[in-house]
């Protein structure tokens, strides 16, 4: 954590020397705080940068966004609105974690159960439990998806190493493979699903009919009138 206005700098007076820290610069809005900022990231020695000040943007946009594109050519760069006298605050913004620093979910979550009891019990759910497994397995579809776009931003980090890429490719193959199954399961409970609706009364029959025999009579009209 540094700061422009009160020469603080993070506990020990000194420039954080943790190997890639996410440096945190109050006042960084500033002509000193981007020219401070910008100054850190170009160094490669930060995996992210977050400028900080009341407003939670530079007070001259025009420019800033020169140092802005700076920054982002050489690490992650966050703007953040916080009053740094405001101990709550700082600490709220402190606990923080930014979304390239968050640990990525688990590809092996246990699905494997749920794609088993849905195959197992398709055969004996009524209508109302069909639309409640759709449901279920359109959510756990959805939720693979995500999971993927996560990990291919993740690989394409320039701070993804190659051991972390080797585990992520392999937790990218087993998302994709599990998103296959409950394609084919959504496809069948669907199928299941039109197999119970119910079959049209004599009411909807008639009104089928009169339908129908409506739209034959405007066409033959517009026949006669052609």
């Amino acid at each position: 954590m540094l700061s422009t206005e009160t020469n603080q700098c993070g506990l020990t007076g000194q420039m954080p020397s943790s190997t890639k820290p996410h440096v945190y610069i109050f006042g960084g809005h500033s002509g000193k705080g981007m020219c401070m900022a910008t100054e850190i990231a170009t160094s490669d020695r930060t995996c992210a940068v977050t400028t900080i000040s009341k407003r939670g943007k530079p007070s001259a946009p025009g420019p800033a966004s020169a140092f802005a594109q700076a920054m982002a050519q050489s690490t992650v760069h966050y703007m953040a609105a916080c009053d740094e006298k405001d101990v709550k605050a700082v600490e709220c913004l402190m606990d923080w974690t930014a979304p390239s620093m968050q640990p990525l979910p688990e590809a092996r979550f246990n699905v494997t159960d749920v794609m088993e009891q849905v195959k197992k019990e398709i055969g004996e759910m009524n209508q109302e439990q069909l639309n409640r497994a759709l449901a279920t397995v359109i959510g756990q579809s959805n939720a693979m998806k995500k999971n993927q776009r996560q990990i291919k931003t993740r690989l394409d980090h320039k701070q993804c190493s190659e051991q972390e890429k080797n585990r992520l490719q392999d937790m990218l193959l087993d998302l994709q493979e599990k998103e296959a199954c409950f394609l084919e399961l959504q496809t069948d409970v669907k199928q299941k699903l039109g197999e119970e609706a119910p079959p049209a009364s004599a009411e909807q029959a008639v009104c089928h009919v009169d339908t129908l025999l409506k739209q034959m009579e405007k066409e033959l009209a517009l026949q006669k009138s052609g």
